[in-house]
């Protein structure tokens, strides 16, 4: 297979992974520090921080430094108050750069609640019980619940006003970023975004690919945080295939070897040294994916390289 030709667009769609995600801001760093800027971001849940970051050329800056704060804190005050207190510490330094001129297209997802039934019970006290019932569906492959009450809703920072794709803005940005990380079984405070309940994104688009993809790029990098198949959802409803083609976009998919648990790190507790070292496999991983695929960082690094638009070959 060869590397994208450097005119065409380039996506990252950032898989969801709560504090596993540490290894996903690795990857967007090492992006960053080497200059790949993509034209769209995709993310859902914990990514759209660090989706965030690297769309606003942050990535680096922030570091691992956020999910020490987010690890340490949640023990304290609850994964509500953590999301709650992140995103308004980052809101006003992401909505200008989001929302500028030439930034490039941030895709933020969400499951959006489409009854009447399951919107009293996921912003009431019934929601807990209900969390946990659907992370054990997770297990059967359960979506039944999911398929009648939810819906996946992909905000973007670029759809117009009044049309049908949901629409990101500076006024709306912090609602929507709030709804996208509620998993039911922690989070204790309702997510509504204009009046409507919507619980995290994970339960209906955990990965966004398929709608990067259809932004008309060419080449889509999908990055998850576990060794595992890497699906759309908890439900694993469709697989994300490195190889694969999506909309016409060739599809390349970096996640990590090993569980990040045996560094330390699981989805809602870790080790300051598990955080640290997750981060570092994912700046490890990000650099030698770039060093395989280096025509996508234009034409000096393939020079550089001695590249001719092909894949450099996995060293041994």
């Amino acid at each position: 297979m060869t590397d994208a030709d450097t005119t065409e667009r380039i996506g990252i769609a950032v898989a969801s992974g709560m504090l596993k995600g540490v290894y996903s801001h690795g990857v967007l760093s090492a992006f960053e520090a080497r200059g790949l800027r993509a034209d769209v971001y995709g993310t859902a849940s914990s990514s759209g921080l660090s989706g965030g970051l690297a769309a606003t050329g942050r990535a680096v800056e922030v570091g691992v430094d956020y999910w020490l704060g987010a690890a340490a804190a949640a023990s304290e005050k609850g994964m509500s108050s953590v999301a709650l207190d992140s995103i308004k510490e980052h809101a006003p330094a992401m909505c200008e750069g989001l929302f500028r001129p030439g930034a490039p297209e941030f895709l933020l997802a969400t499951s959006k609640v489409t009854t009447a039934e399951a919107a009293e019970v996921t912003q009431g006290p019934g929601a807990k019980a209900l969390g946990k019932q659907l992370l054990r569906n997770i297990f059967t492959g359960d979506r039944s619940w999911v398929e009648e009450n939810l819906s996946a809703a992909v905000f973007s920072s670029h759809a117009p006003a009044g049309g049908t794709e949901p629409r990101l803005t500076a006024d709306n940005y912090e609602a929507v970023s709030y709804a996208s990380t509620r998993m039911l079984h922690a989070w204790a405070v309702p997510a509504e975004v204009d009046g409507e309940a919507y619980v995290d994104a994970s339960y209906t688009c955990a990965c966004p690919a398929r709608e990067v993809a259809a932004k008309g790029v060419g080449v889509l990098i999908a990055i998850g945080s576990d060794p595992f198949p890497l699906f759309r959802d908890l439900y694993a409803s469709e697989e994300i295939t490195d190889g694969s083609v999506l909309d016409e976009a060739r599809v390349l998919v970096i996640k990590p070897d090993d569980d990040l648990k045996l560094l330390g790190v699981d989805y809602a507790a870790a080790t300051p040294e598990g955080l640290v070292k997750a981060y570092e496999l994912g700046l490890d991983a990000g650099h030698l994916f770039l060093d395989r695929h280096a025509a996508l960082l234009g034409p000096a690094a393939s020079e550089r390289t001695g590249m001719t638009g092909t894949t450099v070959k996995d060293q041994p």
